[in-house]
């Protein structure tokens, strides 16, 4: 592999990435293979990282000594509450008439379990989530619901909002558990909430393959199907501490203003996560170790950060947020890491014209060299990761962008393991978030305002 980078490196040379101010940055990381060394460790050696587990915070305590070990002058385990700790044990049903066959199932995430030894009943497969016409069925009670496909609802907050009050809707008619069909063919399940927030939902509720629900919707277009479930999760009794990991690398000339570069540190449990999010982490922990190393420091402050709880509706960057709300107004930017190793396309700037421009202005030269130099402001995925927070706070936001064409091939599935990771763009990716990350700190003045609280409910608006 060392031999793969060192060519990359050759012919990206070769391509003119030597031109521009922050060239001796990314050429160190194109040819860095600790940057994969970091992504085969965190997978291998902490494997899944569900916010919560022990296994999360292993990982935030290998990150914060990877992160003392570039030399960044102070790190820290800032704290955050989640509100009940979740890990699945046991999931499994299957038809008992008018056939017997087994279905794929795993339990949503933050939902109960079902009664000691599952549960049996009648499946309903509702097509209307109204609540006059929930409020009007009679033949809930003991039932097992089959949920409509591609439930609508606008912005995440209302999906969330509106799966609550479906779900305890549900309970108080009577129903015994929820099905959720997966959109992946093949029966292949991808791990997912039912709700966001970290705290457990009304019902128990699994998602059910895609072929498996359909396989129930035709049978109840025959008559009565019945099937059994059982469900079993671990849940804390009481809320737990979570961690984010906050390295900070000291401004030369104005320390208490500073950018903000993150990634994700937890995941789902169905694999290691290696692309969502290890590779994001290792991008991170490239880029202060390079940053570090300099002889000079940029102008403004780096905090380097790996969050906690993105997956249940980013939880560690709201805390963050929320935490440092008196100093936010000395926030520059944040950059998001969180795309992946598709070919690197460079960033995307939700709703902001401003910043797409004076990042451009500042870096197209570079990034046009990495191959990294497209910016666009699309809204498309602007509240689905952990520059949210930032955004709803009128900071200016940058996340990364790559080409996610195979990116649903793994994300939250089996697969999304090392082997699949392209180490290529592992590299440009670093680089990338690095040299944009020191670029922006360096500049001799802001790149773009906060925006006003009116502004931002205009782009919420606009993600809606």
């Amino acid at each position: 592999m060392a031999r793969t980078l060192a060519l990359v490196l050759s012919l990206l040379l070769a391509a003119g990435v030597a031109a521009g101010d922050q060239s001796p940055l990314a050429t160190f990381l194109l040819a860095d293979q600790r940057t994969l060394d970091d992504t085969r460790e965190l997978t291998a050696s902490i494997g899944p990282r569900l916010t919560g587990s022990a296994a999360y915070e292993r990982a935030a305590e290998w990150s914060a000594q990877r992160l003392r070990a570039a030399g960044l002058d102070r790190v820290m385990l800032e704290p955050f509450t989640l509100g009940r700790g979740w890990e699945r044990e046991l999931a499994r049903a299957r038809i008992i008439a008018p056939i017997d066959q087994m279905l794929h199932v795993a339990a949503l995430g933050w939902t109960p379990s079902t009664a000691e030894g599952g549960v049996e009943g009648d499946v309903v497969a509702l097509t209307d989530l109204a609540p006059e016409t929930i409020a009007r069925r009679t033949s809930l009670r003991g039932r097992i619901v089959l949920l409509p496909d591609g439930e609508r609802g606008g912005t995440p907050d209302r999906i969330n909002a509106a799966r609550r009050e479906l779900d305890a809707r549900l309970r108080d008619a009577g129903v015994r558990a929820l099905l959720s069909a997966d959109g992946a063919p093949d029966n292949v399940l991808s791990a997912r909430d039912r709700v966001y927030g970290g705290t457990v939902s009304a019902l128990p509720a699994a998602q059910i393959g895609r072929e498996d629900a359909q396989t129930i919707r035709r049978l109840l277009n025959r008559g009565p199907i019945r099937i059994a479930i059982e469900l079993r999760n671990r849940i804390t009794d009481a809320p737990v501490t979570v961690h984010n990991v906050v390295g900070e690398l000291r401004g030369r000339e104005r320390p208490d203003e500073w950018v903000i570069l993150g990634a994700h540190l937890d995941s789902w449990d169905f694999s290691a996560a290696a692309q969502d999010n290890a590779t994001g982490v290792a991008m991170v922990l490239a880029a202060a170790r390079a940053i570090a190393a300099r002889e000079l420091r940029p102008r403004r402050s780096i905090r380097f950060a790996l969050w906690g709880g993105e997956e249940q509706g980013q939880l560690g960057s709201s805390a963050y947020v929320r935490a440092h709300g008196s100093e936010l107004d000395r926030a520059i930017a944040t950059l998001n890491s969180d795309a992946g190793t598709g070919r690197i396309i460079g960033w995307t700037t939700p709703g902001r014209a401003d910043v797409m421009s004076a990042v451009r202005q500042l870096m197209h030269e570079v990034l046009d060299d990495l191959g990294s130099g497209s910016l666009d402001r699309s809204m498309q995925y602007a509240f689905q990761s952990d520059g949210a927070p930032f955004i709803l706070a009128g900071v200016p936001t940058l996340d990364l962008n790559a080409d996610d064409s195979k990116y649903e091939d793994i994300h939250h599935r089996p697969t999304d393991t090392i082997e699949r990771v392209d180490a290529r763009n592992l590299a440009i990716g670093a680089a990338t978030v690095a040299v944009t990350a020191f670029a922006i700190a360096d500049a001799p003045k802001r790149i773009a305002p906060h925006l006003e609280p009116e502004a931002v409910r205009r782009l919420l608006k606009r993600a809606e």
